[in-house]
């Protein structure tokens, strides 16, 4: 999709266009007849100011001009209005109205000043308030405040000025800061940034570099939060400074800190959609993602229909869990963008259905995401886990068993096979498929504990019909979930069941007369001798009685073997 062109930044293009043309004519218009500085001196720029009586802030930069002129005669050029004037006509632009901060930094480098300056003038009763800032020119985000000055328009021009020439002090080492640590030089740069605080002891710029040589010298947190919240003190509107203080919290691990300055860095710029992106998802990832829903909100509503902003809006309503919200977000974003429908939407929106308690509308996106990508055995396990939860039994059997046909090795797949296979009530299917899922990778504990709970109800259910083939299923269901997951209560249940498959096929031998009966009373009394002791910590009394009966079953199976296994 084709980003929409803001006309100030349409216009800002075409004072790139246009201030090639006009630079030289405009250079040669303020060539001095007397003498002033060198070729190479640094050129300064003074942008008008922002008032609401537009009259008003053009006389009050003009006449910084005409004050820093004659203040910097031989080291500055302070570029006149005229040229000034001239590369903003031919932009299209009003030469009496203050430009965007966009456009005023293009305008700085069209007229090749290293440095400008942005100031807002009111009112402040019978005279006048002015907030300025040096800006640099390399860096639209590099400034630095100056003090603020009031009183008549001449008054408040001549504090900005001393206030220009303390704050310039520190510009050199500043700049050398910059270069060492292009240079890789981090160390130098340290020194030069102390050198230009020291000039300058507000400095914010000098303060910044010095942060960033830190950080590239895996300086202690504590340490860059100082010097970066200094810069935030003397500076609240400095996007680079917060930037850097919420990233130092973050790293030192204290993310409430984090997040509101990250809110503070957010609020600075409601229309920078890459900024708001990129810390709504730090808001979301760090677990406060509700600070990040209003965030999100407000970007929405300066750029609806935005793509980019409506997948962001969706992750942040997940990671809130506000699924009713998150679900009616992802199918509007799938319908604005189909190409946002990749299988990770689909898991995403599918699982926001099934923790909002609708189990067959999650079916209805897995079958749509299957249906889109028809070889992903991931999504078909997917499917098959939500179509048992909507009661589904044999659609999500043939489904698991469409993933296990695509990768073997699919995660959970076996394992939701088997337990839609219990669900049919065929154990026999359900036990070759755990067997298959820890053969393909399925964690065996996990297997085992899943046939712990089911050899539990088998036994349970064995216990209600007194049916001897019911307890000989829970002994083979919970002899493989011993093998897989050892545990007292799975021993305990184990040897429980062996005794009572014992006990009834002797009691139907009275009658049978037969050695399989005594052969498998034999066996069944074996298994509950081992593993009655093992897990004799879940009921002690219950274990010492079952032990104590078994003693007097060994002679009835002694006597069953002599008789009927000749």
């Amino acid at each position: 999709m084709m980003a929409t062109l803001r006309p100030t930044t349409a216009a800002a293009v075409l004072l790139a266009i246009a201030g090639a043309m006009v630079l030289p004519s405009a250079v040669a218009a303020q060539r001095p007849t007397r003498s002033g500085p060198p070729a190479d001196a640094p050129r300064f720029m003074v942008n008008t100011f922002r008032s609401p009586d537009a009259k008003t802030g053009v006389d009050a930069a003009e006449e910084l001009r005409e004050r820093l002129q004659q203040m910097w005669s031989r080291t500055v050029l302070v570029i006149p209005k005229a040229s000034i004037d001239a590369n903003l006509e031919a932009s299209g632009f009003d030469p009496n109205a203050p430009v965007d901060a966009v456009t005023a930094r293009l305008l700085a480098q069209q007229l090749r000043a290293e440095e400008y300056l942005e100031g807002t003038i009111t009112r402040d009763g019978s005279g006048y308030r002015v907030e300025s800032r040096l800006m640099l020119t390399r860096d639209r985000d590099l400034a630095q405040p100056l003090p603020v000055a009031t009183g008549s328009i001449r008054d408040a021009v001549n504090q900005i000025a001393r206030s220009l020439n303390d704050a310039r002090k520190q510009l050199d080492e500043e700049k050398r800061c910059n270069n060492s640590l292009r240079g890789n030089n981090a160390q130098q740069a340290i020194s030069h940034a102390r050198a230009a605080i020291q000039e300058y002891p507000q400095s914010t710029v000098g303060r910044l570099c010095l942060a960033r040589a830190m950080i590239a010298l895996k300086a202690p947190n504590d340490s860059i939060i100082a010097v970066t919240a200094k810069v935030v003190e003397i500076d609240p509107k400095n996007k680079p400074a917060l930037e850097l203080l919420g990233q130092a919290y973050k790293t030192a691990g204290n993310m409430d800190k984090a997040v509101e300055v990250w809110t503070e860095l957010l609020a600075l710029d409601p229309q920078n959609v890459r900024l708001q992106q990129q810390y709504a998802e730090e808001l979301a990832r760090s677990g406060k993602a509700n600070l990040a829903k209003p965030i999100i909100a407000r970007a929405l509503s300066a750029n609806p229909g935005d793509p980019g902003l409506m997948r962001l809006n969706f992750l942040i309503l997940l990671a809130n869990r506000d699924w009713k919200d998150a679900t009616a977000a992802g199918e509007e974003l799938a319908r604005i963008d189909t190409s946002a429908s990749d299988t990770a939407f689909f898991d995403r929106l599918a699982k926001a259905y099934a923790s909002d308690s609708q189990p067959q509308k999650a079916a209805e996106v897995t079958a749509r995401a299957v249906a889109k990508f028809p070889n992903n055995a991931t999504l078909w396990s997917l499917h098959s886990q939500l179509l048992r939860s909507a009661g589904q039994t044999q659609q999500a059997v043939d489904a698991a068993r469409r993933a296990v046909s695509i990768n073997a090795k699919v995660e959970h797949g076996y394992l939701r096979l088997a337990q839609a296979q219990v669900d049919l009530g065929a154990t026999d299917s359900a036990l070759i498929s755990l067997r298959h899922a820890v053969q393909n990778g399925e964690d065996a504990s996990l297997v085992g504990q899943i046939l712990l709970v089911q050899g539990n109800q088998l036994y349970r259910s064995a216990t209600q019909s007194k049916n001897r083939t019911d307890f000989q299923k829970a002994v083979e269901v919970l002899t493989l979930s011993d093998s897989l997951a050892p545990s007292p209560s799975g021993a305990f249940l184990l040897g429980v069941s062996a005794f009572n498959v014992a006990d009834i096929a002797l009691r139907e031998n009275e009658r049978a007369k037969n050695c399989d009966n005594a052969r498998l009373a034999e066996q069944m009394l074996a298994v509950a001798q081992i593993n009655i002791p093992k897990g004799a910590q879940v009921d002690r009394n219950a274990a010492g009685q079952l032990m104590s009966a078994m003693q007097q079953y060994n002679p009835a199976v002694e006597a069953q073997l002599r008789r009927y296994c000749r």
